[in-house]
């Protein structure tokens, strides 16, 4: 694994006028005795004596003795002028021409190393000032000299955030666009800052768009030959792919997705990479991203056929409408127009969320107006949603202001359907019983006895310092957006030291992404200052993945075990 090493100097002689930091990238290989060893690879900067892995929690407790004095916090945050220098700015290298080879994702990875540790490294002294604060018995003050540190440099790494993105593009574009989306988790000068990302990202020349369509979709034949107009200015553009509107010959006008040439083994060195950042920095958030981005991961490798995007798009639209008029609108294939790198689809005129929030900021819309629409956008994306995971299994799993389409006459169409995930019975079941336990809870014991035998029958694990009511916080901090305090005395405040994930070990692979959908409808109800009653909304779909018509008593209880047991528990409660 690559990792960035520190080095520091020993106190310096008062007489010594030097003041010496190094940095060294070093590409360590872990062996079964659990030491480390390897070549020296790329630049390095050799003046310091004393050597400090970035490696987590361990090294913050290094770093917290070696600064306990102003200087030495000086010298650390002086090491970032290091990565400023002209070697380290010339390591990315330019992945739109040519397949890379394996050295240029090695150098780029080396590239992203360093980035991180420039973006990273301001953080530090304001990081232990405020744990020495703390250690002192001083209360966090909002208005505090302290507190203004932290949002100044909120506002600096923000803008530094942006330009390594645009630089490495990538999936760092993708990482990008959940911090711009996750209003409610990232502070509110980086959601402002990369909100730009979910619109457009650096579009693909049109040449290249042309030759790309006329060699993956056509096989050589000309684009006009398909196709009466393409427009070369694109709708919108991402990491892996662009959409151009267009018209075919028959006069239907259509959408046409193109992915960019060479992206497939730039994306998934990327996202090994920042899996390797998550992997040593477990512990240190309430969340653990290692397992988020191992799960995006395998949803990025589906991701680059648009065969089976095609097919995804086309059994949604169909699940959606198979009881009446679709709650959203999502766009078809059209036939014979498909490849594994060229989609063509029905156009969705209109606006992207994200487009609609730049246009209106500052407009002076009235702001009972803003909620209205907000609560019927919301509305709508929440009964797709409750259809699409607890009746069908089966849901669009890349949700962000970027993929919700608003149409001139006002209904919601969501497009893009690269990233989708299947689950199976037995969570869709668990989950909509979940669902109703908070929609219908009035916070009796009886009620926090079910929820915590239904977190363990859904696999979730927690830490041995949890309290016992941490599964029914987490269904709470999961589906009820209202609710501030939580069972146990956990907090909904996702960066608060008693937010109930921090006392989750071990997510279900299908709570990630299903949680992720969650979060979009969350981050909407957030910018727009709403409460959502979201249970009460997926009550409906939940009785139907159950096959009832009512609730009933639940089978799971904390003093019947065993199937018969809780079968005739479940039978008396019915009678009475």
């Amino acid at each position: 694994m690559l990792l960035a090493t520190v080095s520091l100097p020993r106190p310096a002689h008062p007489r010594d006028g030097s003041s010496r930091l190094s940095l060294h990238y070093r590409l360590l290989n872990q062996n079964r005795a659990g030491c480390t060893g390897g070549s020296r690879i790329g630049c390095s900067y050799l003046f310091g004596r004393t050597r400090l892995v970035l490696t987590g929690g361990a090294s913050i407790a290094c770093l917290r003795k070696l600064c306990k004095r102003k200087a030495r916090r000086k010298l650390l945050a002086q090491g970032v002028a290091v990565l400023e220098s002209p070697k380290m700015a010339s390591v990315v290298a330019n992945m739109q021409g040519d397949e890379p080879s394996q050295m240029d994702l090695v150098v780029r990875s080396i590239g992203g190393y360093a980035r991180a540790a420039k973006w990273l490294a301001p953080y530090i002294p304001l990081y232990l000032a405020t744990e020495s604060a703390a250690s002192r018995g001083e209360d966090w003050d909002p208005e505090g000299s302290l507190a203004k540190e932290w949002e100044d440099q909120h506002g600096q790494s923000a803008r530094d955030l942006s330009e390594i993105i645009q630089e490495m593009k990538g999936f760092y574009v993708k990482v990008g666009q959940l911090i711009a989306t996750r209003v409610d988790l990232f502070p509110k000068q980086y959601s402002s800052e990369l909100t730009y990302l979910v619109d457009s990202v650096n579009p693909l020349p049109f040449d290249v768009v042309r030759r790309t369509i006329e060699k993956e979709l056509l096989e050589g034949y000309a684009l006009e030959e398909v196709f009466a107009y393409v427009d070369p200015k694109p709708l919108g553009s991402a990491s892996i792919a662009q959409v151009h509107q267009a018209r075919l010959l028959n006069g239907k006008d259509i959408a046409i997705k193109v992915q960019r040439p060479n992206v497939e083994a730039q994306l998934l060195e990327d996202i090994s990479l920042i899996k390797g950042l998550a992997k040593q920095l477990r512990g240190v958030f309430p969340v653990d991203y290692y397992e988020v981005f191992s799960e995006l991961e395998g949803q990025l490798k589906e991701e680059f056929d648009f065969r089976q995007e095609s097919s995804s798009m086309d059994y949604i639209a169909t699940a959606l409408s198979k009881d009446g008029p679709s709650p959203i609108l999502v766009p078809r294939s059209i036939p014979g127009l498909v490849s594994r790198r060229v989609l063509c689809m029905d156009f969705m005129p209109g606006m992207s969320l994200a487009q609609l929030e730049k246009k209106g900021a500052g407009t002076g819309m009235d702001p009972k107006m803003v909620k209205y629409v907000g609560r019927k956008i919301l509305t709508s994306l929440s009964q797709a949603f409750a259809t699409m995971i607890l009746e069908e299994g089966f849901f669009h799993a890349d949700p962000h202001p970027g993929n919700i389409f608003i149409k001139p006459d006002g209904s919601v169409a969501l497009i893009d359907f690269g990233q989708v995930k299947r689950i199976g019975y037995k969570f869709r079941r668990e989950f909509a019983e979940l669902v109703l336990l908070i929609a219908d809870c009035k916070d009796t014991k009886e009620e926090y006895d079910v929820g915590i035998q239904l977190g363990k029958r859904m696999g979730l694990k927690f830490s041995e310092t949890a309290d016992e009511l941490c599964p029914v916080a987490l269904g709470m901090f999961v589906l009820d957006f209202s609710r501030t305090e939580l069972p146990g005395g956990y907090s909904s405040y996702e960066l608060s030291d008693r937010n109930v994930m921090k006392d989750v070990t071990y997510y279900p692979p299908e709570w990630v992404l299903t949680c992720r959908a969650l979060q979009l409808i969350r981050g909407l109800a957030e910018r727009l200052d709403m409460e959502f009653p979201l249970p009460k909304l997926w009550r409906k779909s939940a009785l139907r993945a159950l096959g009832r018509d009512e609730p009933g008593p639940s089978l799971v209880t904390p003093t019947a075990k065993g199937f018969w047991p809780r079968l005739k528990h479940w039978w008396k409660a019915r009678a009475e």
